[in-house]
């Protein structure tokens, strides 16, 4: 079977009856968060009548991001948790991806699970923290890709908390007009700009924010070729990029033969009097990404979701809700 483009679930939970006290809490507190998680208790209505030898197959083997095996003395003799086990290992194997995520009670030998998989010592750990863990490796849920009708974080980034209204629909028709640019960008040309804005130095503001290629070329994982064809190719929505001779190793005489900077600015043609657009673009990108770590920080602006330029999505965010939900 094909495996689905969008996994069903988040994290499948894999444990023995014996230790349901332990992970119903953690099934809990996942629930609560928004994790989709597969949970026996919680899919009774859809397990009844199944095949369930045909259906767990498929949940283990198809249909989750991640499996969690909760090991323990009960979860080594079990005949369906050793089936779940099996359709787990077999999607591990078929896909050679990180997919098995054992968490142990003890120190059980289960069959077929090496020893050279990294595991989690639950044995004194509490539900809670464990569950904070299984929210990390998942990482954060993305709002669809949208702009939001408020932006009170941005006005207050841009010092215009208080400002009238006319400024404020001021800031948003340029904040917006930056967005809708990016709508027309690929992928990897988002993740070029929003990566500069995100990372890059604003000491030159109005003008731009510049940043070293060869740092900017680490940060992303990209080479630096490829860096500058995408800024390239993104001349006609507003975008304009600039490479330099590094500013740093001319100012301190230091060795640096390969590396460049690059200035970034946009110019919102709807408001091409303001030259506060470059800040209102950065500013935006830091609003939206600015709850994240580095890499989902990135993959947020990706994705187009710029939910969080608004303060009541940083409150739903605290509760483990999505704006989208």
């Amino acid at each position: 079977m094909t495996e689905p483009r969008e996994p069903q679930y988040d994290v499948a939970l894999s444990f023995a009856a014996e230790d349901r006290a332990y992970v119903q809490s953690v099934a809990q507190i996942l629930r609560d968060s928004r994790i989709r998680i597969f949970y026996d208790e919680y899919e009774q209505v859809a397990l009844w009548g199944k095949d369930l030898y045909t259906h767990l197959d498929d949940i283990y083997r198809t249909k989750s991001r991640y499996c969690v095996l909760f090991i323990s003395k009960h979860y080594a003799t079990k005949v369906w948790t050793n089936h779940e086990r099996r359709s787990a290992q077999a999607r591990a194997i078929r896909e050679n991806v990180e997919y098995i995520l054992p968490a142990r009670f003890d120190d059980t030998a289960v069959d077929g699970l090496p020893d050279t998989i990294a595991y989690l010592d639950i044995s004194e750990m509490s539900p809670k923290k464990f569950a904070k863990l299984v929210k990390e490796k998942v990482g954060p849920r993305y709002s669809g890709p949208g702009f939001p009708t408020t932006i009170d974080r941005l006005w207050s980034a841009m010092g215009a908390e208080g400002a009238d209204k006319s400024e404020k629909r001021r800031i948003y028709r340029i904040a917006y007009s930056f967005y809708d640019a990016l709508r027309y960008m690929a992928p990897d040309e988002r993740r070029v700009v929003a990566g500069i804005f995100a990372f890059g130095c604003d000491a030159e503001l109005p003008k731009g924010v510049h940043i070293s290629l060869d740092l900017i070329s680490r940060m992303l994982g990209m080479e630096k070729e490829s860096i500058v064809q995408h800024l390239a190719k993104i001349r006609t929505l507003d975008i304009k990029a600039e490479l330099r001779e590094s500013q740093i190793a001319i100012k301190h005489g230091e060795l640096a033969p390969d590396d460049k900077d690059i200035m970034l600015s946009y110019w919102c043609r709807s408001s091409p009097w303001d030259d506060d657009s470059t800040e209102i673009a950065m500013r935006s990108i830091h609003c939206a990404a600015d709850h994240f770590c580095t890499n989902h920080g990135v993959s947020v602006v990706v994705n187009l979701d710029f939910s969080r330029l608004s303060k009541s999505a940083i409150g739903l965010s605290a509760r483990g809700e999505s704006p989208t939900q």
